[in-house]
């Protein structure tokens, strides 16, 4: 099955889900609860986070600027800190619909520099920050699927290019049970369709595992080829 990058629309319906899963998670979870993937974060210093990109993405795409990425007074207190994300989440949803994606804007890709990269980026963004935080339920194949895609094609090669990793000295095939096949390799802006390890298993694992949200042995996946090859290639800085 071929690879169909989602839709802004999706993308839109993919964040205002994701900003409400959050948002409830925020309303009555412990907020002093560690938070696995992110060492030293609460559930209040991931909120903080998030509620902080939002406000980022949104100034990106309203001014074309890139602004103010963290907020040290934002709120700590429940009910406070609840209707600051919500408030935040609100105004980039809102931004992102009457801006539309062909607007050009600032962003922190090579190309194309229009708002459309926010509305697939901020998706992504979210829907893992509530998976971090405990809700597990938002990434259906098709959406883990384009997550992957954004890994491999603007996430990796803007780790390169910014000197955050350098090119990797193996190729990583990603092979989803859901269709579509992807490879990881050198600075990732040229085609290498042979590899020297292949990762398949459904689209979810895989998104996870470049994210270093899971590792090989997660019982989802599978590796064919060279392990070490493999991981060499996912003990990289593939993402931020």
């Amino acid at each position: 099955m071929a690879f169909t990058p989602l839709t802004p629309d999706d993308h839109l319906a993919h964040l205002g889900r994701a900003c409400d899963a959050f948002a409830a998670r925020l309303r009555t979870g412990d907020l002093d609860a560690r938070v696995p993937a992110c060492p030293g974060w609460s559930l209040t210093d991931l909120g903080r986070h998030l509620g902080g990109v939002h406000r980022w993405a949104r100034t990106a795409v309203a001014e074309s600027r890139s602004g103010q990425k963290t907020f040290d007074d934002a709120p700590v207190e429940r009910d406070q800190l609840v209707d600051w994300f919500r408030v935040g989440a609100g105004s980039l949803i809102d931004t992102l619909r009457s801006t539309g994606p062909a607007a050009p804007c600032w962003t922190i890709a090579s190309e194309p520099h229009i708002a459309g990269f926010w509305f697939r980026r901020q998706a992504h963004e979210t829907v893992l920050h509530a998976h971090d935080a405990g809700v597990t339920d938002l990434m259906d194949p098709a959406f883990a699927l384009d997550g992957i895609d954004e890994v491999v094609t603007v996430m990796f090669p803007r780790q390169v290019r910014l000197g955050r990793t350098a090119p990797l000295p193996a190729a990583l095939a990603l092979a989803p049970d859901e269709g579509g096949r992807w490879v990881l390799a050198g600075d990732g802006t040229a085609p290498c369709p042979v590899a020297d390890a292949t990762v398949s298993g459904p689209a979810e694992a895989v998104l996870l595992l470049l994210w270093h949200r899971t590792d090989l042995d997660d019982p989802r996946l599978t590796v064919s080829g060279s392990r070490a090859a493999a991981d060499t290639v996912l003990a990289e800085a593939l993402t931020p």
